[in-house]
């Protein structure tokens, strides 16, 4: 199992090779040790991609100000919560 470094790939990559170990572990088919590694490389991708938005959160608290400069802050419509 070869997969590029969580810190070398887009938030994109990273969200696709999360998915792909999902599907893997979902399957139950994995020796345990093959297992566990994937499950640490899941929850290492997971937390690249909650800094990932985290990141971007912050981008747009700071692009969207009122006109006296002040930062508005307010929640993300996330796709989940559209549906």
């Amino acid at each position: 199992m070869s997969r590029a470094k969580k810190t070398d790939c887009s938030f994109e990559e990273a969200v696709t090779q999360l998915e792909s170990i999902v599907k893997q572990l979902e399957k139950g088919d994995l020796p345990l040790n093959e297992a566990l590694t994937c499950f640490q490389e899941g929850v290492a991708l997971s937390r690249f991609c909650f800094k990932q938005l985290d990141d971007a959160e912050r981008q747009m608290d700071k692009v969207i100000q009122e006109l006296n400069g002040a930062i508005i802050k307010k929640p993300l419509a996330l796709q989940e919560d559209m549906e």
